[in-house]
Formats: structure tokens, sequence, C-alpha cells
């Protein structure tokens, strides 16, 4: 009571007088729009931009504590300054709409004249454009569908409300809404757009590449989900290696409560979506143009193949990458590998594909190989795959540029074709650090880049003849924020507004938004390069073999399932990691990456043999399915434990060998209860328990101890 008193006594202190200028009714916190996003918003800040300041209202539907953080205090007024439609045409697509706005509002550059496009694409399928009637913008390079001719009927009815503008999409059988931007005003500047809708109802699924839960429930809660991709071990509330700004929303209407619609958001810049139990979302973003799908089911399936027509059908993985693959980081010589395939030889476990991480290189330097710890790999490599075992290597997109000149070819050929990204407004690199040191970046946008990548893919091809490529730290990321040398004070590398971004810069972890693309500048494309290296590596994979190509992309885009598979990344050996492994790959099955998995037993830490079984049992559900871990970590497949498992009961545990027994073993007991059925090998300090049978279905976790002899 208490903090009650306390809080409606600041509620009152805080109160704002209205002025003219101002209309700030009391109206439901839900229904809030946030006018101050960035951190530290203030009374004062919020005033100058001529919005409300209040605590929230709602004080006794809200729970004692802190629960309503993120609703805002600084809200847009109804009468906010915003665009009001100044002609509306009738096209061939659809409708053109010419939007005007008479005042500036608060963020530099307000661009003020618009255009809307209202393309009526198919039956199931609107698209909505929003842009400046002046000036050319960045729009995302994806090859989209490009519909000249309305459809003649559709399932959906549009309306347009002038003064201010806003767009109302139904649903013509149930009237649901599909979207309603009435609800908040629009923001167009050059570095700031936001948009809001109304939700059908609090209930989506989508938006990646997040870690969360499958369903996305803001029934009670604010919600900020951030897209740039960024190199980062998947944890929840950031942003990670992918960007898929792709969701679908439960409508739940009296006549069909089955019935759902998506959205997809075409914009690769960095943005925030905000959502709230209104319910209604805001896509905020800091560059391009509102290119705005609504897609309308009405089934879910009917709507991941809407959204798949947009932006291209997943690939067809070759048949052997659907076995089972086995990696580690850290296998440091030859002798490791090869100890580790007698080890699945003797245990008869199917092996289908050997990897490699970035220990077999030389000097961490791409198409290259450690000819002293990893003396005989290219024949070992033949070897597998005259025995059916196929072989993926990795590689990294910085390419090392402190060779000795004429030492290097990807490095001197890629300076000679000029296919390395470069500072802003200037002819020379811009280099980064990654784990052979100073690097530069190829620039996948220009055309010249896939003959270069195809070359010296080709030249390492011949030496070791891998059947697939692993493509990682391609969001792209670096070991310092920027460059080496920094990045500018330009307006793109320090803009106006800058979304919650996991660092609190757009150049942390990576190049400078600065950086110059073929395309156009990294601050527009940075979340497209991974989609642009899978393009360029499944083009060289093919002229390479001739075969259907493998490649496993770290960081992904909308489209990118068209290229590469993809997995979850620097996962870590624990049981929540399973468990969001499991959303995590239906929403990419959703995005249109369908060969996806994730780091079987978890990359970081060291995992745990009830972990790494239970692991191993889901990830045989995995559309990819790779067992990989880190550098330090213990090799994690419990073989003995798997085997008999495979062969007596798939819950039963019957062997265990625990290594590094330094002293000798007097007594053994299981669950509390004496064990005579064991061996102590002196020498190799190795006790191995047998005869367990353990029934794991029924006591999944079970105790074995043992007492060791001083002497």
């Amino acid at each position: 009571m208490t903090y009650l008193s306390l809080l409606i006594s600041s509620t009152i202190v805080f109160l704002v007088c209205y002025s003219n200028a101002q209309q700030c009714e009391k109206n439901s916190t839900l229904a809030r729009f946030d006018c101050y996003p960035e951190k530290d918003p203030s009374k004062e800040k919020c005033l100058t931009r001529n919005c409300c300041w209040r605590l929230p209202i709602d004080i006794e539907k809200q729970t004692i504590g802190f629960g309503f953080v993120d609703v805002p205090f600084c809200y847009y007024p109804t009468d906010f300054p915003t665009y009001e439609v100044t002609s509306n045409e009738p096209t061939d697509f659809g409708q053109r709409i010419r939007l005007l706005k008479s005042q500036k509002t608060y963020m530099p550059n307000d661009i003020l004249d618009l255009t809307a496009d209202i393309i009526y694409e198919t039956e199931q399928r609107l698209r909505i454009r929003i842009y400046d009637s002046l000036q050319q913008r960045y729009e995302v390079p994806l090859e989209v569908p490009v519909v000249g001719k309305k459809a003649d009927t559709t399932d959906y009815e549009v309306s347009i409300s002038e003064k201010p503008f806003s767009i109302l999409v139904t649903r013509k059988s149930t009237g649901a809404i599909l979207l309603d931007t009435s609800v908040s005003p629009l923001i167009f500047a050059d570095q700031f757009i936001k948009i809001s809708t109304r939700l059908s109802t609090p209930l989506l699924y989508g938006f990646g590449e997040h870690q969360q839960p499958l369903l996305i429930n803001v029934t009670s809660e604010w919600k900020r989900l951030t897209f740039y991709s960024r190199d980062f071990p998947p944890m929840q509330h950031i942003n990670l290696y992918g960007v898929h700004p792709f969701h679908i929303n439960l409508e739940k209407t009296p006549s069909n409560p089955n019935n759902v619609h998506g959205q997809f958001f075409l914009n690769s810049n960095a943005m925030d979506v905000d959502l709230q139990p209104l319910p209604a979302l805001t896509y905020t973003t800091i560059g391009g143009i509102i290119d705005l799908y609504i897609l309308t089911g009405p089934t879910v399936q009917n709507v991941i193949e809407q959204y798949w027509d947009v932006i291209g059908k997943p690939m067809m993985p070759p048949f052997w990458s659907l076995g089972f693959h086995l990696c580690r980081w850290g296998y440091n010589k030859i002798e490791n590998i090869i100890a580790s395939l007698q080890r699945m030889k003797n245990a008869e476990f199917p092996l289908d594909v050997q990897w490699t991480d970035i220990d077999i290189m030389s000097s961490y330097l791409d198409f290259t190989y450690d000819d002293v710890n990893f003396h005989g790999f290219p024949q070992l490599v033949r070897a597998l795959q005259a025995q059916g075992i196929h072989y993926v290597n990795i590689i990294d997109p910085g390419i090392s540029s402190t060779e000795t000149p004429g030492s290097y070819l990807p490095y001197d050929d890629g300076v000679k074709r000029g296919i390395f990204m470069k500072k802003f407004n200037s002819t020379e690199l811009i280099k980064g650090k990654v784990w052979p040191g100073i690097t530069a970046f190829p620039d996948f946008t220009n055309p010249d880049t896939v003959e270069w990548w195809t070359n010296i893919a080709a030249a390492y091809h011949d030496i070791i003849p891998f059947d697939g490529i692993w493509i990682d730290m391609n969001e792209p990321s670096s070991f310092v924020d920027g460059s080496i040398d920094g990045c500018t004070d330009n307006s793109l590398d320090n803009p106006p507004f800058v979304p919650h971004v996991h660092g609190d810069a757009l150049s942390a972890k990576t190049l400078c938004p600065s950086a110059q693309h073929n395309l156009s500048s990294h601050y527009n494309l940075h979340s497209m390069y991974g989609y642009f290296e899978a393009q360029a590596t499944n083009q060289a994979l093919k002229t390479i073999r001739k075969k259907r190509p493998f490649v496993l992309s770290r960081s992904t885009f909308a489209g990118s399932g068209q290229f590469t598979a993809h997995w979850t990344g620097d996962n870590q050996a624990t049981f929540d990691d399973m468990y969001f492994s499991i959303p995590a790959i239906i929403n990419f099955n959703m995005f249109g990456i369908t060969h996806v998995g994730a780091d079987i037993c978890g990359f970081l830490l060291d995992t745990t043999e009830e972990l790494c079984t239970r692991w191993m049992q889901l990830g045989a559900f995995y559309p990819f399915m790779r067992n990989h871990n880190s550098l330090g970590e213990r090799n994690k497949l419990t073989i003995n434990t798997l085997v008999s498992n495979y062969k007596e009961s798939a819950m039963r545990l019957d062997l265990i060998k625990i290594l590094g027994v330094n002293k000798f073993v007097t007594s053994v007991t299981v669950n509390g209860k004496i064990y005579s059925n064991y061996l102590y090998n002196i020498p190799d300090k190795i006790l191995l328990i047998y005869a367990l049978a353990l029934d794991m279905l029924t006591q999944s976790s079970q105790t074995i101890q043992w007492t060791t002899s001083n002497y």
C-alpha cells in the first residue's frame, strides 16, 4: 500500500497541463504509442516534441511493482501533426495516393510529400508502398513479384481515411482487422520511419531471429523486438544473427475463430517492432521506405505459402545433407579426427557428414589448411568420400589483408578485381579484425565478387574436394567496432535514432554503417550481408561441383532459404537452449528456411550425459542434425550410452565410462544402493560401470557415486 500511495502521489505531481496544441485525453494506457523511444525519456524532452507526458493512469489495474515499466510515459496526442490525402487516383494496379504534411515534427529531415501505392496483387495478397514523392530512396534489393494489374477479386476490403491519412484493411467475409493505421500518427523522416497498426488479437507467431517461445502473447505485456543482424550467442531480448520481419496474427472472430493473416514488412534497415496489449504493433525503422505485404491466409499454411510466393521458395537440399553431421571446434590435429571417426565406427553409429572448424586452417586463413597438424587431410577427405561420408568446411568472410604480397591469392586477386568493401566516399578498403587479424570484407553485392569467390573456392576444391560450405561470422562480425580506423561522424554512422540493438550502436562488433557496397551503404545492407554471401556461395558450388549445393549460413534475411540452410548459432549446453531450439526451428520453417537445426548438446559450456542424451533424441527430428561443440569443451557425444540405447531400448542406460578417476575405486553405489558390476582400469584411470539397465523413462535423474582409496 505504501508503494501504491507513492505511485498515486507521483502521478498527480507529473500531470501535464494541457495546451491548445495538445489533446492528451485520459485514454487507456494500452492505447499509448511511444513518442520518445530513446533511452532516458523525461518530461522536458517529451514536451519539446509536442507530445503528452503522464504516468500510467490505470494504476488500479497494474501489478504492484514494476510491471508497467514499458508503458510509455511520453505518447502522441490525438492532434499530432501528420499527413492528409490530397489526391487518390485509380491505377491499373489499384490506387495511387498523394500525401502531404504541412508541419515538420521532431526528427530531422522530415519528408512532407509522400506517395502511397495500394497494389491489389492477388486475391489473397495486398501490397502497400509509401515513399518519398520527390526523391528516390533506398529499397530492399530483393527479387519480389512485380504486379501491374489489379486482382479481379480479393479477400480483403481497403478503406482510406483522408484527414488524417490512415488505411484500414479488413477481411470481407468476417470484418476482421488486417491493418488499421489510424491508431497512431505516421512519421516519415529521412532516418526515422514509424507506422503503427491495430492487431486482430494479441496472439502472434514469427518475428525472427530472436530466442523466444513460439507464441508471442502480448495480452498483458509490452514487448519490443529489434532487428539488426548481430553475432551474439542466442539469448532472450536481443537481436540475433538474422532478420525476418514477418508474422502471423490470429483473428478469432465469432464467425470463424480459426482464421489467421500475415504481414511482411520488407525493410532491411535496423528497426524495432513494439507490441502492446491494445493490441497493436509499431514498426520503427531508420531507412528505406514502407513496403508492407498483407497476406490473408486464411490458414497458417496458406499464409506461409503466400509469404513464400513473395520471398522465394526454399531450396531442395542434397539427400546426403539430411543425415547425421559431426563437428567440433578443437580437433586441433588430424589424429583426433581419425580417433573420433574410429569411435563412431566401433560404436556402429551412422555418420553421414564430417565437418571441420577454423582450427584446420593455416593461421586462420580462408581456403587453406594446416599441413603440419592436419598433414594428409586431403587424402583423408577422399577416403571418407569413398566410404560415402561427405565433408563440409568452414569459410569466414573476413579475408586477411596483412599477408606478404603475392603469397595469398584470395586477397591479392580481390584487390586486383576491386571486390572489397570500401570506406565512406573513398577508394580505401574498410578493414576490421577477425580470426586471422586485420581483414578486408568482400562486397557480395558486386557482380564481380561471384566470379572471384568461385575461382578461389574452386582452387581450394582442387586440393580438398569439399561437398558443402559453411559460411560463418557473416553478420558480418568483427572483433572491433566499425573498423580499425574508427568510423566517420556523418549521419550514417551517427543517426538521430538508433533502434535498441545489442551494444547500443550500429557499428558494435561489425563494420561502420557508412562503409560502401556496390548497391548501397552498409547502413542499408548490413542485415543482408549473409543473404548475398549465401547466394554467391550457392552459385559457386553449382559451378564447381555441378551438383545440388549445400550451404550453411549463420546470418540470414527474408528469402535466404532459396540458397542456404541455417543453424541457430552459438547456443549453450543448457536445457533452456534445447527447449528454445524447437520454436526457432519452427519459426525458420515459416521464414522459408526449412533445412534448419541447432548444435546438438550445445556449442558453449560442458554438457551433461542426461542433457546430451535428451538432445540427441530431440535432434533426430531436426531437419538439419549436427552435433557440434566449442574449443575447450568436452567431446560431448556419449557413444557408449547412446549405442546401448540404440541396440536395446531407447530409454535404458546400460554402460557408463567415467574418465580421469585418479585413485583406486573401492565401491560404487547406484541410487544409494551398493553396486558390484564395475571395473577400474588403473593405467588409463577409467571407471567402467556395466549391466546397469537403468530405466531413464521412469526415472530421468539417477545418481551414481563412488569412493576411492587414499593409497
